[in-house]
């Protein structure tokens, strides 16, 4: 084993080190037969455009003004005509009677929101949209800027929205939950 290290360690240095002559001599040989890279020409040529076509716009006639209508009055006829059986409206749960509809949810907490410093100092206002979702518990989930007049109210927004608690929304005497839930805020400067 030694007289293998003694023969092989020195016998792959020389043969690395021709291989590094050898490869450095190919590139000063490349180097100095080849002709020097002229820069290609550049001239740019321009074409004159075609020259404008302008049109007259076209003139516009006034209408004659519409002739009068004469309607002839009439009285209101006490039987207008046969009638025809209203059923009374399904609601989406399959009971008859009104459909109520849900209204704008009020929220029972509702901390105002800081007016950013970054703003403030760039006078900046505007109104920022919100869309949230709200739990059967009443918890505002999944805020999600809609639209927004500056980038800077965008995060005290999302910060004071997670703040505000709703009564729980009711279904057929049930809490539920809500999706699309809006609040609109405005920012305005004082003086």
């Amino acid at each position: 084993m030694f007289f293998r290290w003694m023969f092989g360690l020195p016998g792959a240095a020389l043969i690395s080190a021709l291989l590094f002559l050898g490869m450095a001599y190919m590139i000063r040989q490349e180097a100095t037969t080849k002709p020097p890279v002229e820069p290609p020409d550049l001239t740019i040529t321009f074409k004159p455009e075609p020259p404008a076509i302008t049109k007259k716009p076209p003139t516009r006639t006034k209408l004659p003004d519409p002739p009068p209508i004469d309607i002839p009055k009439q009285e209101p006829s006490r039987n207008p005509g046969g009638s025809i059986p209203i059923d009374p409206p399904i609601s989406p749960a399959g009971k008859t009677g009104p459909i109520i509809m849900p209204g704008p949810m009020q929220p029972v907490v509702k901390p105002p929101p800081s007016y950013p410093e970054a703003c403030r100092s760039r006078g900046a206002s505007g109104v920022v949209i919100v869309e949230f979702d709200v739990t059967a518990e009443g918890n505002v989930v999944n805020p999600r800027i809609i639209s927004s007049a500056d980038g800077c109210f965008e995060r005290s927004v999302l910060q004071t929205i997670q703040k505000y608690k709703y009564p729980p929304p009711q279904e057929d005497g049930r809490a539920v939950a809500r999706r699309g839930v809006r609040e609109v805020f405005r920012f305005e400067l004082e003086g």
